[in-house]
């Protein structure tokens, strides 16, 4: 047989706030919020291994929880979850990996196109774009222009007789 409690009394009065939500008024679970959330971004960590977290974070090591936490990004809304995930984070580690994985492999396809380029290139242009390639381990998109900085010289009265010839 069921316990019958007087709706006006103040023990039902709270057992009933205790079915409503918060946003209710009540005590009860709001349900499903999608905000805050965390992201991810793959790494790859102090031994060169790819890595989204660390699982020696777990056992207090300090290196692998500040690792962990460089792959870790909170974020309190809609706006800013689609900066993150345009600048690279994903929603899971899995994806984050994945995402990772692809990125390089388009980089590695672009420096390949820019070696099979760099055969018609100049000699000096050729060995600058080695001497790029040899600064790093990583793969070289693109090799940086080195330009002389300010004005650039203005012509000589001895180079424009040169170029425009006499009269």
């Amino acid at each position: 047989m069921p316990i019958m409690h007087n709706p006006d009394s103040t023990y039902s009065r709270e057992l009933s706030r205790w079915d409503l939500s918060k946003r209710e008024g009540g005590f009860g679970a709001d349900g499903f919020e999608p905000f805050p959330t965390m992201l991810y971004k793959a790494f790859p960590n102090s031994q060169g291994t790819v890595m989204c977290g660390d699982p020696r974070a777990a056992m207090g090591d300090a290196d692998a929880e500040t690792f962990s936490r460089k792959c870790q990004l909170f974020v309190q809304g809609q706006e800013e979850s689609e900066r993150a995930k345009k600048a690279g984070w994903s929603d899971t580690p899995d994806q984050a990996l994945t995402r990772y994985e692809s990125d390089q492999r388009s980089v590695a396809d672009i420096a390949a196109a820019r070696h099979f380029s760099d055969k018609r290139m100049s000699e000096s242009a050729q060995s600058e774009a080695q001497t790029a390639d040899e600064a790093t381990h990583e793969h070289v998109a693109a090799v940086p222009v080195r330009r002389k900085r300010g004005r650039p010289a203005k012509p000589s009265a001895t180079t424009q007789a040169v170029t425009n010839g006499p009269g």
